[in-house]
């Protein structure tokens, strides 16, 4: 199961903190998530992955329909801080390059 959490929020950016699968029901609750941050005005959404552990092609296609709502929104998604086995799996989907993959939590 995919816990998310708002580990940190300010007007420019909220960081959630994901753990678990993002497997088919973790996705459904990230994309739970952010559509009620962009909904509250968060724009700008950084998403660390430290703490997930799997990500198939469900998750992979939340990232994307995220990036795609946060876009529409004005806003921006982007990736953070992901085990070296998602790291894989977002490099061989492109999702490492478009959403700017970055090694730490950064805003």
């Amino acid at each position: 199961m995919l816990v998310v959490t708002a580990s940190e929020s300010s007007p420019a950016y909220t960081v959630l903190t994901l753990s678990g699968e993002l497997d088919t029901s973790g996705a459904e609750r990230l994309l739970t998530r952010l559509d009620r941050l962009l909904d509250h005005g968060h724009r700008h959404v950084v998403l660390d992955l430290t703490g997930v552990t799997f990500c198939d092609s469900s998750g992979v296609s939340a990232l994307v329909r995220g990036h795609a709502r946060a876009s529409a929104a004005a806003g921006r998604l982007r990736l953070s801080a992901a085990s070296p086995q998602v790291t894989r799996v977002l490099e061989l989907s492109g999702l490492a390059r478009m959403l700017g993959l970055q090694s730490t939590v950064e805003a």
